[in-house]
């Protein structure tokens, strides 16, 4: 809808969006930003708004606010169009559109950190290894008259050969088993470092939310019985508070429980930081990942570490946020695998889509399916065939996929931590000290052997 703006003496139309609760203002800002301050003529502006309106239903209908949009979503609103048939240019300008609608509102201090419009080292506050929610990239542009500039254009634009994703690598198992093997040197807070990594794989769970697991939220050593033998519980749920979601439900599987706890109380590192810091009014125990300082360790110093312990094995383009990326593919290929050997045939319908995704959601413990979408799509056109059947996955595949879930990556945690307590012990020329840790250990492997 057209609306007339008398601005300054002047008198603007700015096409307007409106929706059944009111104007959309962010958009409304947008365009009369587009008007006014860059003197763009309005049949330019009602085509973007246009496009916005169709971004901003998609946005609607999954009940997504403006900061969590993130480059998931951009894709799964980009493959959605593609899935329509849209050709490979529109899809670019629709994306460049958001793109720009979300440069605007960072500029405007609406979003902070959210877009990254110039290099990493421009900015103050961010680590290292800081990666934007909305990415974007610098390209060289060239005017009619020959003059150059440069302009922050969004990292997601397809050029019809490369994937959407070669910016952002998820790692292989290989890769997997280098990271863990680093992780695993001997070397300040190893075990916490190594048990972070786990638990983004291991979990999904995002850097937020590892830093916020308290040691409430599991159990002592002596109430781990319902977690042990054939009977054990397969998983435990913790609360989590999720940026702009309110609380959720945090899956942890058994094995992952077992190691948890085995961190909590048998880590010495993790004892010394208590003990040194026991004289300050710290809450030391609260929660599970400390820093040096007994406090929780940060976002920012999880996101650091890791990407030291990525550059270590060798991995390029990726973070420990990319081990959530891994967890969400294993998990929608096991359920991949459910139809592919029922044969059910592919219809590639929002609905169809839908079912898998909510299948997934709930074998994670999350609520919403909607950023996993991408993930899904980037699946099927590996193991879509011709006759739009799922394409089935070799037995070792397979296997390989269920490993991962039942985390055998990292089955060494539990044992460097006991380890470790036995190493600092002899190394204190207390050998009965040392033998009583290793005969614990050993009737806890027993325990479970015999379960």
């Amino acid at each position: 809808m057209p609306v007339s703006l008398k601005i300054e003496k002047g008198t603007f139309t700015v096409p307007t969006l409106i929706w059944w609760d009111g104007i959309d203002e962010w958009v409304a800002g947008f365009a009369r930003h587009l008007i006014v301050r860059e003197k763009n003529k309005a049949s330019s502006v009602e085509e973007t708004v246009k496009v916005l309106r169709m971004f901003r239903r998609f946005q609607r209908a999954h009940h997504v606010p403006h900061d969590q949009v993130n480059d998931d979503f951009l894709l799964a609103w980009q493959n959605l169009k593609k899935g329509q048939k849209v050709s490979i240019g529109r899809c670019n300008y629709c994306i460049s559109v958001v793109h720009d609608f979300y440069k605007w509102a960072e500029s405007l201090g609406r979003l902070k950190y959210h877009v990254q419009t110039r290099p990493k080292h421009d900015y103050t506050g961010i680590p290292e290894d800081y990666i934007f929610p909305i990415s974007g990239r610098e390209v060289e542009l060239r005017l009619p008259s020959g003059q150059k500039y440069i302009k922050w254009v969004s990292g997601l634009l397809d050029d019809g050969v490369h994937s959407s994703y070669g910016s952002r690598h998820t790692p292989t198992s290989d890769e997997v088993i280098r990271l863990f093997a680093e992780a695993k040197k001997e070397g300040r807070n190893s075990a916490r470092n190594l048990l972070m990594l786990v638990v983004a794989l291991e979990s999904g769970a995002r850097v937020s939310e590892i830093v916020q697991l308290k040691v409430s939220d599991f159990p002592t050593p002596q109430e781990l019985g319902p977690y042990v033998g054939k009977n054990a519980k397969s998983y435990l749920e913790v609360e989590v508070i999720r940026k702009n979601q309110g609380s959720g439900r945090l899956r942890i599987n058994q094995q992952l429980v077992l190691k948890i706890v085995a961190f909590i109380y048998g880590d010495t590192q993790r004892q010394n930081i208590i003990r040194k810091n026991a004289g300050k009014k710290l809450s030391n125990d609260e929660f599970v990942f400390l820093s040096e300082t007994g406090e929780g360790i940060t976002t920012d110093s999880v996101t650091r570490i890791a990407g030291q312990l990525f550059r270590a094995a060798g991995i390029e383009k990726a973070n420990i946020h990319r081990l959530r990326a891994r967890y969400i593919t294993t998990v929608i290929e096991l359920q991949l695998d459910r139809l592919a050997d029922q044969g059910v045939t592919v219809n590639r319908s929002e609905a169809w889509e839908e079912q898998v995704l909510v299948m997934a959601v709930q074998l994670m413990g999350h609520s919403h399916p909607m950023s996993l979408r991408p993930y899904l799509n980037e699946i099927l056109q590996r193991r879509m065939t011709k006759d739009g059947r799922i394409e089935q996955r070799s037995v070792e595949d397979r296997e390989r996929s269920i490993a991962e879930l039942t985390e055998q990556f990292a089955s060494q945690v539990y044992n460097a931590a006991q380890l470790a307590e036995a190493n600092q012990l002899i190394l204190a020329q207390k050998p009965d000290e040392a033998i009583e840790v290793l005969s614990r250990f050993i009737d806890f492997l027993r325990q479970v052997e015999t379960a």
